[in-house]
């Protein structure tokens, strides 16, 4: 990897990262101060979401490094 390497996140990883944090900036206070089960659904909805994005930029990296 050079110094030049892209390190921009993709269309996927930003879309990903967003519903990562809108699921927890949600769920959270909805499970924690309105003491509801949706709000925990939600919290485990973001909680895919960022495995999601895990694995999309470890392919990600597994794929420039096989191009290199």
């Amino acid at each position: 990897m050079g110094l030049n390497a892209n390190i921009r996140p993709t269309r996927s990883q930003i879309v990903l990262g967003l519903l990562a944090l809108l699921a927890y900036g949600v769920g959270y206070p909805v499970a924690l101060i309105g003491g509801s089960s949706v709000g925990w659904v939600l919290v485990t909805l973001g909680g895919f979401f960022l495995l999601a994005l895990g694995v999309v930029t470890i392919r990600r990296i597994n794929r420039r490094e096989s191009d290199e």
